[in-house]
């Protein structure tokens, strides 16, 4: 059985509030991007697998918003609150967030949210998110997927990022982690007492503001990457 992040995901109440300029923004950025890789979107992955939907899918605040307004407009009530009820937090025997968007026992359509993945979900098969099928590669050239990226992670060459406190700020993290760092200020300092006490931020890269670097926590220690 799946353990969960210790929080109740269902006691979120600011978490479909945003400032309407941050809704056109993403609805916005997220068309150039799906724009820009539309024409190669084409994958022949056989319909039983859902491999790449394993591990934490990341994601910056771009898309997170952009899935948001996607469950606002298209969920009905009932539906979004079993999601935070149920799904999201769940983790995996490797520790890793499980997508709450996977359904795991659908023969087919196993993304619940298709039309509003991520990017890395949506350029399965490239170098980004390599196979472990052996299925043909879509193709996309890496120039496009960058330009796609700095759409949803930069604006006005500024990085994209949500800060927890004076010292953290999100910068890419899984779906469970953007609605804390989303909430308040109180899910927020849950959150940092979460990675720090874990020594885990599930893969999520964060920015240290003091020391003006990325990190994560692998293997219980404090990585400065050297780029995001």
């Amino acid at each position: 059985m799946n353990n969960r992040i210790d929080f109740d995901f269902s006691s979120l109440t600011d978490i479909f509030q945003r400032p309407e300029p941050l809704n056109t923004f993403a609805l916005e950025r997220m068309e150039q991007a799906g724009h820009l890789i539309g024409g190669y979107e084409k994958y022949n992955c056989p319909s039983y697998c859902k491999q790449c939907c394993y591990g934490s899918i990341l994601m910056s605040y771009t898309e997170f918003t952009y899935i948001m307004l996607h469950l606002q407009k298209n969920w009905p009530l009932e539906k979004i609150k079993e999601l935070f009820r149920h799904r999201v937090g769940v983790l995996q025997d490797s520790g890793a967030l499980l997508c709450p968007f996977l359904q795991e026992e659908a023969s087919v359509a196993h993304c619940s949210i298709y039309a509003a993945r991520p990017l890395i979900c949506r350029v399965f098969g490239t170098e980004a998110a390599p196979c472990q099928e052996d299925v043909q590669p879509s193709g996309l050239p890496e120039s496009i997927f960058y330009r796609a990226y700095n759409l949803l992670y930069y604006s006005n060459n500024n990085f994209i990022a949500l800060e927890l406190d004076e010292e953290w700020a999100v910068f890419e993290a899984p779906f469970a982690l953007w609605c804390l760092a989303d909430n308040s200020r109180e899910t927020r300092r849950y959150l940092r007492a979460l990675m720090e006490e874990r020594a885990d931020t599930f893969n999520a890269v964060l920015y240290d503001c003091r020391e003006n670097v990325f990190f994560v926590f692998r293997d219980g220690k404090k990585v400065t990457l050297t780029n995001a």
